[in-house]
């Protein structure tokens, strides 16, 4: 077995802006109907295969995970629930991790499930 993790870990939401303020996410087509916003957006890159991500959205998500495919590896997280504003960070590390992350095929997948109960993903290239 090759050793292999992913981590996520959540952040609290930055201190001294206000809740009020939304920023402006991108749009997808649902499969049952109109487009829903993506209560997501990268905040944080790094080479080191480090990933921050904040919820943008107008409440809570459930059962919010990553995943990471490419060059034939699947790691995955621990669901949650993420509140708007927090963040959630992804590091991938072992011994083919940084392989992985540098993988023209790589992609980590946001996964979530929305307050009416269907599920959405949204691929963020590494």
């Amino acid at each position: 077995m090759t050793p292999f993790r992913l981590s996520t870990r959540l952040q609290p939401p930055p201190r001294g802006r206000p809740s009020s303020t939304r920023h402006a996410v991108p749009t997808v087509r649902a499969e049952a109907g109109g487009a829903v916003e993506v209560p997501w957006r990268v905040i944080a890159r790094s080479v080191s295969g480090v990933i921050e991500v904040e919820q943008c959205g107008h409440g809570p998500l459930h059962s919010v995970r990553f995943a990471l495919a490419g060059d034939g590896m699947l790691g995955l997280s621990l669901p949650r629930t993420v509140y708007p504003e927090e963040r959630l960070r992804v590091v991938v590390r072992g011994a083919t991790g940084s392989a992985a992350a540098a993988s023209a095929d790589a992609m980590l997948v946001l996964r979530w499930f929305q307050p009416d109960g269907r599920e959405l993903l949204w691929p963020i290239a590494l």
